[in-house]
């Protein structure tokens, strides 16, 4: 394996020759910087609203946000209201964009009556799979019903859980299965298919996406063949990412790097260098 300098950034070899660096990206003429949330800028916690959030990866985050031709937009997850609880980020210009793409504050989409009526189908489903077991739950989202077991310590219940979820009607739902949670949702859109319209839409020059989980793998597929793209997964499992590093405070280097070397550019250009 080879490795750049940005904490333990990992390059595999046969990608080396094809793969963008952090310094290209830093000095491409229109930035697009797109991190997921859980398990890349922030870490997990047993309470969704306390979780730890690295403070190198926020201040980049923030910094970033005011550059010129920079746009920085985190893509969780999280539907977006909850994800503006846990991430206040103020007045900076971050986009915030939740429920994997699906809630979109620069593009609304209304849920219809039929979708609310096979999302509260398939929640009575999910409450009677975890009737009685402590620690499981179901969290609403607008276009989402998220089944979460990671307060379950018991591993035979939390297999339990996943088998009985295998047989609800999902009809007219897709399906996702995440790190300790199943999701079921009405909206077909994904992180990739965001993505894709994004960047097709903006026109960026460069663009960076960092995630973790599966759900981030579609936006990697969306990359993958995409000559500005430099795209990093945080952890270890089979990815389409070009790049990897092994942790949430890893991120924070790589992020806080681009930060440096993106000021560091845009001064040297307004100062004609």
């Amino acid at each position: 394996m080879d490795r750049a300098v940005c904490g333990k950034i990992v390059f595999p070899r046969r990608l080396v020759r094809m793969t963008v660096t952090l310094e290209d990206i830093a000095q491409t003429r229109n930035l697009l910087v797109v991190s997921d949330f859980d398990g890349t800028i922030a870490g997990f916690s047993k309470d969704p609203y306390q979780v730890p959030i690295n403070q190198k990866s926020l201040k980049a985050v923030k910094d970033m946000s005011q550059y010129a031709n920079t746009d920085v937009v985190i893509l969780s997850g999280r539907h977006l209201e909850g994800l503006k609880k846990v991430l206040d980020l103020g007045t900076y210009p971050v986009t915030l964009v939740g429920s994997h793409g699906s809630e979109d504050s620069s593009r609304p989409w209304h849920i219809t009556p039929v979708e609310e009526e096979r999302l509260a189908r398939i929640h009575e489903e999910l409450e009677a799979i975890i009737d009685g077991i402590e620690g499981a739950y179901v969290e609403v989202k607008p276009f989402h019903r998220v089944l979460h077991f990671i307060r379950v310590s018991d591993p035979e219940l939390i297999r339990g859980i996943k088998e009985k979820a295998e047989h609800v009607d999902t009809s007219g739902l897709k399906v996702t299965q995440g790190k300790n949670i199943v999701e079921y949702s009405v909206s077909s859109t994904t992180k990739g298919s965001w993505l894709a319209d994004y960047v097709r839409r903006t026109e960026p020059t460069g663009v960076i996406f960092i995630g973790d989980d599966t759900t981030d793998e579609h936006g990697f597929e969306a990359l993958v063949d995409d000559p500005r793209a430099l795209t990093i997964k945080v952890g270890p499992g089979d990815t389409s990412a070009k790049t990897r590093v092994d942790s949430v405070d890893d991120v924070g280097i790589c992020l806080e790097k681009l930060a440096y070397l993106r000021m560091q550019h845009l001064e040297n250009e307004r100062l004609g260098h």
